[in-house]
């Protein structure tokens, strides 16, 4: 495992430094991408925050031959090369390649944070208490935890709480994407590869089906408003709670210092368990050194494609690629024809990320598009054969049987990765052995991670096969809405066994977020009549044919009815006074009547130990003001729309177009949000300004990309013939839903 971790390191590197070159020459543009983040999630499949932090490694090695030819050659794992490419200049890499070879990565660590104290002393160059501080390394090194300084480049609209005193932070959504965890026992699987420690915890609620929809809708409304993810989402549902509630109660009745402090007490435990953790791994340090440091044995990464000390093919050192030049020019041609991620292209893979980025200089874009597909099939393969190399590991209690104080240091010191990214692997090989097809079709390359991770989220033995032929069909972008609705299926139905969704239960489904953007939602649709959408897409749906798709009726019945009802009547309930609240739940406990339950659905969130501490303080406190039979969900979510709700609705022009299309890009590998009205037959060739004919595009996509000669969508807008690319070589083809060419 750890010769498998180091030649993951090694292509993660030699893709870090493509997707270097092709950002910052702008090539994801000319290939039909609006940002460098849309293509590396659509063509390998990875997160914004993993590809950021590939890039920032290959862009710091770049001069730094010696450090960047030890970790293709897999002396040096990638959490030291981090570390040593912080403080290593040319003058200097040779000296912390020494240090990181002859130390743990605890005490490099140490090492590196006195280097740069020391620097900041002196107002010089980091590297400038490089000697300093290796000097004064001692057996009592602390390993203080250095942060990732580059971060994911997805944009966000960042939603401000209004007026409260602690707030809502602002913070970006982990996995990269719309990744929820409320897919129960498959969340863990969701967790991307990351390589920095994260304290997350699950904050489960279980509520009326009728109030799982509410926060469904709720949910929709806050990605509207800037707020992606489970954790920075429900840090906006406390923020406008704790607003209303210190509005409407007495003085004193709510006391945020009180689970603060609470919070801060866990947090001084949670330091005193990491400081036992610290001291328990500096003792094991003599037990284990001599594993960690150790030579990897030749021929034992990934069946024999890359030796200690050499490459595949030819030695590291000397000759133009120790120099820093590419022996083969500019042209990437390749050698010969080999199969996608078999050894070959491993050690041509490892060659590459040797030289670094000046080999990839000028090369053309459908030429790095292919070499991202090939480096992204063969860490596909590495990762899936290291995931279940780690499994069995577990399963052994293999870092206890080696030495090690806790599996995290095992993590860290022999394999370079994080605990977190470990247990994200292993928790994937974990649901791949129920799922053998999604297994195989990853280990083939006709899935990437990314597909694999949403699929174990949804599929069952008994709908994989049917999820993996769909998950071949889509790009990344749809193949999350896909898994989305039917996790939401799952969680209201009740049945585990739900099949892909069809082309008219997925739009069925997007009524949900068309009555939210519309306000619809509030009035109810047996309130008011509603003001049809143009061009809207009316497809009824059918008794399905089988069993198995029982989930989705049952799922789209529920929202239906729950549409019916809106929630003009819950919203002024909201607005009582605490003395009223009181009164009026008597009133409807005596009365006797009672709104019939619709079953009962478990929510699982993903947050933050302290967005998990304030919900629970702050629910405390409120628990005794609130309405008979209103559960702490249900006032949270009603308190965001009384607030917020103004902003829905518009009387712009297009706005049935932004509804139907719910105010999203439609192109298929775009997610951005500014929208704008693009004629599929344009107007100076005698297009019309019909809803059928104007489709919402971001504005990148519709001045640079379709305008521009990058992109090229024909049809209607029900159904759409998207091109990506060179008119004589698109690198995608998507028509409608389905992908026909990659």
């Amino acid at each position: 495992m750890a010769a498998l971790a180091r030649a993951d390191a090694a292509l993660r590197l030699g893709l870090g430094q493509v997707l270097e070159v092709i950002g910052k020459g702008g090539h994801c543009f000319a290939l039909g991408f609006s940002s460098l983040g849309a293509y590396s999630l659509e063509r390998c499949e990875r997160s914004g925050r993993w590809v950021e932090a590939a890039r920032c490694l290959a862009r710091r090695l770049e001069s730094l031959p010696a450090l960047r030819r030890a970790v293709a050659s897999g002396q040096l794992s990638w959490s030291a090369a981090e570390l040593g490419a912080r403080v290593a200049t040319p003058e200097s890499e040779a000296h912390w390649l020494g240090v990181a070879a002859a130390h743990t990565v605890r005490e490099l660590r140490e090492l590196v944070r006195r280097a740069v104290a020391r620097a900041s002393e002196l107002g010089g160059a980091a590297s400038g208490g490089v000697e300093a501080g290796a000097a004064e390394h001692s057996d009592e090194a602390g390993g203080a935890h250095l942060r990732n300084d580059e971060s994911c480049g997805a944009e966000s609209r960042g939603m401000k709480s209004r007026g409260t005193e602690s707030g809502a932070a602002e913070r970006r959504d982990e996995a990269g994407g719309h990744r929820h965890a409320e897919a129960g026992t498959a969340a863990a699987a969701a967790l991307p590869f990351g390589d920095e420690e994260e304290e997350a915890c699950t904050l489960t609620c279980t509520v009326d089906r009728e109030e799982a929809w509410l926060f469904e809708a709720t949910r929709r409304l806050l990605e509207q408003l800037g707020e992606h993810g489970s954790n920075a989402q429900v840090e906006a549902l406390l923020a406008e709670g704790q607003v209303t509630l210190l509005a409407a109660l007495p003085r004193g009745a709510i006391d945020p210092e009180q689970f603060e402090e609470q919070d801060r007490a866990q947090q001084r435990w949670n330091e005193e368990l990491r400081r036992w953790q610290d001291e328990a791994e500096e003792r094991c340090e003599a037990r284990i050194r001599q594993t960690v440091l150790g030579s990897i044995s030749a021929g034992s990464i990934s069946a024999g494609t890359v030796a200690a000390g050499s490459i595949p093919g030819g030695p590291v050192a000397g000759g133009p690629v120790a120099g820093g030049q590419t022996p083969a020019g500019k042209s990437l041609a390749r050698e010969e024809t080999v199969e996608e991620g078999s050894p070959d292209t491993v050690s041509r893979a490892v060659r590459r990320a040797v030289v670094g980025c000046s080999a990839l200089e000028g090369v053309a874009a459908l030429e790095l598009d292919r070499v991202v597909r090939e480096l992204s099939a063969a860490l596909a393969q590495q990762e899936l054969e290291l995931s279940r190399g780690l499994l069995e590991f577990h399963r052994a209690d293999g870092w206890r049987q080696l030495g090690f104080a806790t599996e995290g240091q095992y993590a860290r010191e022999r394999l370079g990765i994080s605990r977190s990214s470990l247990v994200a692997r292993r928790a994937l090989a974990l649901h791949l052995e129920a799922l053998p097809l999604v297994a195989q079709a990853l280990g083939a390359g006709q899935l990437g991670v990314e597909a694999a991770l949403q699929l174990v989220r949804v599929a069952t033995p008994t709908s994989e096969r049917a999820w993996v032929e769909r998950a071949r069909e889509r790009t990344i972008k749809h193949l999350r809405e896909e898994v989305s609705a039917a996790l939401v299926a799952v969680r209201l139905s009740g049945d585990a066994h739900c099949p892909p969704p069809e082309e008219q239960e997925l739009d069925a489904f997007g009524e949900l977020e068309r009555a939210v953007l519309s306000g619809q939602v509030c009035r109810g649709r047996g309130q008011r009549p509603e003001r049809p959408c143009p061009g809207a897409v009316s497809r009824p749906l059918e008794e399905p044919s089988s069993a198995a798709r029982r989930a989705w009726l049952v799922m789209l019945a529920s929202l239906e009815r729950w549409l019916e009802s809106g929630l003009e009547g819950r919203l002024d309930r909201i607005q009582m006074s605490a003395a009223s609240r009181r009164s009026h739940s008597q009133q409807e406990s005596s009365s006797g009547v009672k709104t019939a339950s619709a079953g009962r659905v478990a929510l699982r969130l993903r947050v933050s130990r302290e967005t998990h501490a304030w919900w629970r303080g702050l629910e405390a406190q409120a628990r005794r003001w609130l309405p008979r039979g209103m559960s702490w969900l249900k006032f949270l979510c009603l308190s965001l729309w009384r607030g917020w709700r103004h902003l829905l609705g518009s009387d712009e022009m297009y706005h049935g177009v932004y509804v139907r299309d719910r105010y999203r890009c439609r192109s298929p590998v775009c997610s951005r949000q500014d929208v704008t009205p693009h004629h599929l037959v344009f107007r100076s060739k005698g297009g019309s300004d019909e809803a059928n004919n104007v489709a919402t595009v971001c504005s990148w996509c519709h001045l640079f990309g379709i305008h521009g000669g990058r992109i090229r969508a024909q049809g209607t807008a029900e159904l759409i013939h998207w091109e990506l690319g060179a008119p004589e070589h698109p690198c995608l083809v998507v028509h409608g839903r389905e992908r026909r060419a990659a």
